[in-house]
């Protein structure tokens, strides 16, 4: 059999975090029931699912430390200082808390993606300084909106983080909301060129950049399968039509999920043709990666972000 490292990994967003959840204009009143509710929920599920597998859960937690929190809370960290007990109690657990910054600038009609190299430098220093005053020094980090440059890649060095997980390989998204540009991006671990962060080469960067895994998806609304992370929280007739590949195939698995998407409150009038909004998701998709595992020979385990980090990266140059 061969090894299948399994990185579960959730990232910390307002509970309303896209718009096909809700548009931008009923998203103003923002709250974090993903913290309190959806983090024992899913601790719940996986544990569930692990121990009757024989294996052991590690997750890992994106938090979102970053200017556009400090703006509306006062302070980068507030979610740290906020919910701080929820926070110790997991990194206690052996799991892991990791880095999620939305790297945005205010602009006449709201929010926009900071581009500016000099300005994406200073806003990551100082949010990841008031991590630390909080006892974190995150190793891993997923700049939000999948957003990547090689400004960013030259702060993760400078800023002593070890791996990104932001890259969507495959996947190309530019226009006035997104900019998301990782087509050329391999569909494994790499060392980003300091040329190109997207591609490997040399000179090399010191972080190594860990894609997310994507698998084809189709959504009810979707006429052929797309290309999308593989998220515990879609329906899981949508990951049906390219999970079974992706877990003969991956070298390792990350999948990415916000909490608040098994929350049936947040689901839209309607429903939605994605996203599930029902904790049955996750288990059922759990148990699905695990099955297709047992399928095609493939042992799992479940890793941290960091640690699978730690095993990829012997292995590059």
């Amino acid at each position: 059999m061969s090894d299948l490292p399994i990185a579960l990994t959730f990232d910390l967003d307002p509970d309303l975090f896209d718009e096909s959840v809700a548009p931008t204009q009923a998203r103003t009143k923002i709250s974090w029931r993903c913290i309190t509710e959806g983090i024992p929920l899913i601790r719940d599920r996986v544990g569930e699912v692990a121990e009757a597998a024989g294996l052991k859960p590690a997750p890992s937690w994106f938090v979102r430390v970053d200017n556009q929190i400090g703006d509306l809370w006062g302070r980068p960290a507030w979610l740290l200082e906020e919910y701080g007990a929820v926070f110790e109690a997991l990194e206690t657990a052996g799991e892991e808390i990791a880095w999620h910054p939305h790297l945005y600038r205010r602009s006449d009609t709201g929010w926009e993606q900071e581009t500016d190299p000099s300005a994406l430098a200073d806003k990551m220093e100082a949010a990841l300084a008031d991590m630390k005053r909080f006892g974190y020094a995150p190793r891993c980090a997923r700049i939000g909106e999948a957003y990547g440059s090689n400004a960013i890649m030259e702060a993760h060095d400078r800023l002593g983080i070890e791996f990104d997980s932001t890259a969507m390989a495959g996947r190309k998204r530019v226009d006035a909301e997104r900019i998301i540009d990782w087509e050329a991006t391999p569909h494994r671990a790499y060392r980003p060129s300091q040329a190109d962060h997207r591609i490997p080469g040399k000179p090399a960067r010191d972080v190594v950049e860990i894609p997310m895994s994507m698998q084809r998806v189709k959504a009810d609304y979707d006429a052929e399968p797309f290309l999308r992370y593989l998220d515990l929280s879609f329906h899981p007739r949508a990951l049906a039509h390219g999970l079974d590949d992706l877990v003969r195939d991956a070298d390792y698995l990350v999948t990415v999920t916000h909490p608040s998407a098994f929350l049936s409150d947040f689901e839209p009038a309607g429903g939605h043709g994605l996203v599930a909004f029902d904790p049955q998701a996750l288990t059922r998709n759990l148990d699905a990666v695990l099955d297709a595992a047992g399928r095609h020979g493939r042992r799992p385990r479940f890793l941290t972000i960091s640690q699978l980090g730690d095993e990829l990266r012997r292995e590059l140059p």
